[in-house]
């Protein structure tokens, strides 16, 4: 994780306006720096380009859903890294198991709580420092 002086990024990939304006809103309230995109095309650009800490990715979108995105941002060398939350309004049990075998760290269902949604941000983001960190020294075999 980032110094505390260091802003983390957070991409969200959602098809509606709406949406998009109000949670950059409410993210950025919180002290995020928060990058849209409009489908799943424009963010896997993004997603490479800027390395967020964390993509808000939602499932049901034109011309690419989110379950092709999320695959494609997992095959991407460049991007496989990247800690996932699915954000949408698909919550049977079916999308929540497709979602996490897909590698997202989390799924939350619209409408949500802006607290709920900070705080699996701050999850993934410790999660991804510490997959990103050495072993500990006894692992290591130090």
């Amino acid at each position: 994780m980032p110094e505390d002086n260091q802003v983390e990024t957070i991409l969200l990939i959602d098809d509606e306006e709406s949406a998009r304006k109000l949670a950059k809103l409410l993210l950025e309230r919180e002290g995020f720096r928060v990058l849209t995109a409009p489908n799943g095309e424009e963010g896997l650009i993004l997603a490479k380009v800027e390395q967020p800490g964390v993509i808000l990715l939602d499932i049901i979108m034109p011309r690419m859903n989110g379950y092709e995105a999320i695959q494609r941002l997992k095959d991407d060398p460049d991007t496989s890294h990247i800690p996932v939350i699915m954000v949408t309004a698909k919550g049977a049990e079916r999308d929540i198991v497709t979602s996490f075998h897909l590698g997202a760290v989390c799924h939350m269902e619209k409408p949500y709580e802006t607290r709920d949604l900070v705080q699996k941000i701050k999850m993934a983001l410790v999660l991804s420092a510490q997959e990103g960190s050495p072993p500990p020294a006894d692992e290591a075999g130090i």
